[in-house]
């Protein structure tokens, strides 16, 4: 007969944390002190994938296939698994959350929490006490400290309900002793500080030394900025330090654009291939430098030892962009109600390459009702009133079993994307050597591309001289890197004159643009050089692809050419932008609040059929 275990726990704290901590149960089990996990998934012929799962305790093996969790965003979750070794038969986990104000979830909760396992053998009875002993009550214990933690939390602004980091760091539920030699990884402290002289090196050295494993397995240098209260450019700063002082090593993470799960663990950008397979969501993927390659950071081995433990996969914990997710027999249906908030969720079904669109907002515009056929998927993209309840049906009338999944599109704000980090002129100075390997080509979902070049430098030469003209053009590159690294930029390459710089955000190269007309002149003239510099600076913002070129990362593709094409359109002392950039700056608003004015134009730029809208921006002085 089945055994059930049960409890209830009261929680003071909004509904949204509350669901955030109790449905991370790799954070919970891991915090409890159960055993690591090992896991493999095996892709099947109708497009889902079956979950096989071993673990050892007291020296006894346990394995099981846990099947798909079910949950709906802040509700509930459940979990069955069906054991083939071990003195277990089946084991199943509840979760339910029940508000105690159904119009005010911020005012707390109840969370009644269910295992109801079956056992066999000579050691079932024993089973039973353990799963008491062990599971049980380490639970009621850690859900009544994690209450009062939540309680003195400052509460943040929140934009959205799909909170996607932990609301209680790990370290903070982890009571296991953590202590390291401290003369080692003062040595290694110390090696950093060369690199960087700022007191975050010595909180990485304090997380290294007091963190728990699983704080430390995938750090993320914009969470950590987060918890420290410190600008994430400083944090991402003081990383990049510390991994080449050899405190922390630097890996790059393959993430599945469905679960968003490290399918690959690499050492080096030269080991990314442009193509990833997940065996979990059964699909092949193209691998970009923006959503799908993320560059995370762990305790060096010669510092500290951190193993790659999992505790529990599948749930909602490890997948927080997901607010729903449930197995569909044929036949089956699911209806229900579920609060979101205002965004855009996408509905994606195992076995279909279909998706289905469900835009929260101001307007009601259909009824979320998809039906999965055998071959397609019935039902239109949706818009919904937000505010309360949204009734949803799901059915599936296809032969198969199929995993429904619907997820916000906001992808993880913590996360360090590699278009991010190989566009910062630090991480491009101190690792050098971290290049794709020849012929591999990544895409870049959105840059934005800065060139400059000198106004006159062919006349420049012939009256300075070769010696004294090369001098200048070098000191003016020394005061670019300078300034294009200063607004979180990079420059790829310098081509003759001219430099080709990078950005991630079109606001920071437009503040560069600025910054480069003001300062270079005065520069190079601080420097000795008795004849100034003006520039030409063209600016376009698109697409392109990253290349390795002549052993260093390059951009290629129309969105290069065209922003080449627009400095050439450039007349000096004046900054020449593409009107896509613009509209996406709000009309270039960093160069209008410097006094910078706009003349639009129809540039013909060589290579391009039709003529290009561009804004001339000049200013009276």
């Amino acid at each position: 007969m089945p055994k059930t275990f049960t409890f209830d726990a009261e929680f003071d704290a909004p509904v949204t944390e509350v669901w955030r901590v109790v449905s991370d149960t790799d954070l919970i089990d891991g915090a409890i002190g159960l055993p690591a996990i090992q896991y493999r998934d095996e892709p099947q012929p109708d497009g889902t994938s079956r979950r096989f799962a071993s673990l050892r305790k007291m020296g006894i093996l346990l394995a099981y296939e846990e099947l798909p969790f079910t949950w709906v965003h802040e509700q509930m979750y459940e979990v069955n698994r069906i054991f083939s070794k071990g003195p277990f038969r089946t084991f199943r986990h509840t979760c339910e959350l029940f508000p105690r104000d159904a119009n005010d979830p911020n005012k707390g909760c109840r969370v009644k929490t269910t295992f109801t396992i079956e056992t066999g053998g000579l050691l079932g009875f024993v089973a039973q006490r353990g799963t008491r002993t062990d599971v049980l009550g380490p639970y009621q214990k850690l859900f009544a400290d994690l209450n009062q933690r939540l309680q003195k939390k400052v509460k943040r602004e929140k934009n959205h309900s799909v909170i996607l980091q932990r609301p209680v760091p790990m370290d903070e539920i982890d009571t296991r002793d953590r202590e390291q030699e401290r003369a080692r990884l003062a040595e290694f402290v110390a090696r950093a500080r060369k690199y960087l002289d700022s007191p975050l090196i010595d909180k990485i050295g304090d997380a290294v030394g007091r963190y728990p494993d699983e704080a430390l397995r995938r750090m993320q240098p914009k969470a950590f900025a987060q918890r420290w209260k410190t600008p994430r450019d400083d944090a991402l700063n003081a990383f990049l330090a510390a991994t080449r002082a050899g405190l922390l090593k630097m890996r790059w993470d393959i993430i599945c654009p469905h679960c968003r799960g490290d399918k690959m663990n690499l050492a080096t950008l030269s080991e990314v291939q442009e193509k990833a397979f997940c065996p979990s969501c059964n699909i092949n993927f193209d691998v970009d430098l923006d959503r799908s390659l993320e560059a995370v950071f762990t305790p060096h081995p010669q510092v500290r030892d951190v193993p790659q433990a999992h505790y529990c996969l599948g749930g909602p914990g490890t997948t927080p962009h997901i607010v729903y997710q449930k197995l569909l027999g044929p036949g089956q249906e699911h209806v229900f109600n579920i609060s979101l908030a205002e965004g855009r969720y996408r509905a994606r079904f195992s076995g279909c390459a279909e998706y289905r669109w469900l835009d929260v907002g101001p307007a009601q515009e259909g009824e979320p009702t998809w039906v999965i056929g055998a071959q397609q998927v019935i039902g239109d993209d949706v818009k919904v009133r937000g505010g309360g309840p949204i009734a949803m049906k799901f059915r599936n009338e296809s032969a198969r079993s199929v995993l429904v999944a619907m997820e916000s599109v906001e992808w993880a704000k913590d996360a360090l994307s590699a278009g991010e980090l190989v566009a910062d002129q630090r991480f491009r100075d101190l690792f050098s050597n971290e290049v794709l390997a020849p012929g591999i080509k990544l895409a870049v979902e959105r840059t934005t591309i800065l060139f400059t070049d000198l106004v006159g430098s062919t006349a420049m030469y012939n009256d300075l001289g070769d010696a004294k003209a090369f001098s200048l053009v070098r000191t003016h590159f020394d005061i670019l890197h300078e300034l294009v690294q200063h607004h979180q930029g990079a420059i790829v390459k310098t081509i003759g004159d001219a430099i080709m710089a990078v950005f991630t955000r079109p606001e920071n190269a437009l503040r560069a643009a600025h910054e480069l007309h003001r300062q270079v002149d005065k520069y190079v003239r601080e420097k000795g050089h008795d004849r100034g510099v003006e520039l030409k600076v063209g600016l376009h913002e698109g697409p392109c692809i990253a290349v390795t070129l002549n052993e260093r990362l390059d951009y290629f593709g129309t969105t290069v050419n065209l922003a080449a094409r627009v400095q050439n359109l450039s007349q000096g002392r004046d900054i020449v932008v593409t009107m896509a950039l613009a509209q996406g700056t709000r009309e270039c608003e960093p160069l209008r609040e410097q006094g910078w004015q706009p003349q639009p134009m129809q540039a013909y730029a060589k290579g391009f059929a039709e003529p290009v809208p561009v804004l001339r921006f000049t200013r009276p002085d």
